[in-house]
């Protein structure tokens, strides 16, 4: 077990110190978009193409990974929606936003620092696999459905595929994963000191993207049912593993680190951008105050499915 929190207590005890360094304003709140646009469009998308760059083309992508993964968080994304409809009478918009906290994991920010400490050479493919399910399938799905149901595609379906479609086009980490692939495929290298330059930018991505987390938590207070924020909160840190671990059976000669990857990316807390997406519903109290009790109670659940399951 001490293995097991010598990998996962860093990862908190930096959320806790970006909590500690806003809350006494050693680092003013105001700062944190900022460092939060640097990890999402320099430091992962820096290491993300680097680490690519360098991967055979072959071995980036694995359609089992992929399938488990975009499967898995289907199952769990529906599983969500239908328990909010039909057992505690939510609303449909409310249930797709619960539904989308419990199936979009934090892996930029949360999913990949633990790889990076549980592995000695993490599978970067297994980062770019599972960003790419989460922004081509799982977030477009999510958002298409809980847009319908908000009634905002009534005058064509272009007001909800266009944006999402932009989004999705736009996402610098996306562009990232798609030149590294490209620049592997066509035997690109960079020059020396390129390379050495994204490798510095690179090593900021964990240690900054986890200080913005625990500074995003400043001033959030538990408000909303708290029936639903532990269904939300169980159906990202428990359920959603759980579905993930049963399909990996079905795929005996998946390599075992990748096994080990999509069960950590799908254990992880959600999105930190939950409470801004819920705030266009009327959600964002009920998001923000999940995200707490999720990011706190996966230190607990990601240790225990770390010591016990991968």
């Amino acid at each position: 077990m001490d293995a097991v929190l010598n990998i996962t207590a860093p990862i908190f005890f930096l959320i806790l110190l970006g909590y500690l360094v806003v809350r006494f304003e050693l680092l003013p709140a105001m700062s944190l978009p900022g460092l939060s646009r640097f990890v999402l469009y320099l430091a992962l998308p820096a290491l993300v193409f680097t680490k690519l760059l360098n991967m055979d083309l072959a071995k980036s992508i694995n359609i089992s990974y992929m399938a488990v993964y975009a499967g898995s968080g289907l199952i769990t994304l529906t599983t969500t929606v239908f328990v909010c409809r039909w057992f505690f009478k939510d609303n449909w918009v409310a249930s797709g936003v619960r539904g989308l906290g419990a199936t979009m994991p934090n892996s930029a920010f949360i999913g990949f620092p633990v790889l990076l400490q549980f592995f000695h050479h993490p599978p970067t493919q297994a980062f770019a696999m599972s960003i790419m399910v989460e922004n081509i399938i799982l977030m477009p799905l999510g958002l298409i459905f809980v847009e319908a149901m908000y009634g905002k595609n009534s005058a064509g379906g272009d007001r909800v595929v266009f944006p999402i479609l932009k989004r999705v086009i736009s996402n610098p980490i996306i562009l990232s994963v798609c030149a590294g692939l490209i620049g592997s495929s066509i035997g690109f290298s960079l020059p020396v000191f390129l390379s050495r330059g994204l490798d510095m930018l690179a090593l900021a991505s964990a240690p900054v993207a986890l200080i913005v987390i625990g500074g995003s938590l400043v001033g959030v207070s538990i408000k909303g049912s708290l029936k639903q924020i532990t269904l939300v909160a169980t159906g990202k840190l428990i359920f959603f593993p759980l579905v993930v671990m049963m399909l990996l059976s079905l795929t005996p000669n998946l390599p075992s680190e990748l096994k080990a990857a999509v069960i950590v990316f799908s254990a992880v807390p959600m999105f930190s951008i939950y409470p801004i997406i819920g705030d266009k519903y009327g959600e964002r109290s009920f998001c923000a105050s999940t995200l707490l009790i999720t990011t706190v109670a996966s230190f607990f659940t990601l240790s225990i499915i770390l010591r016990y399951f991968v």
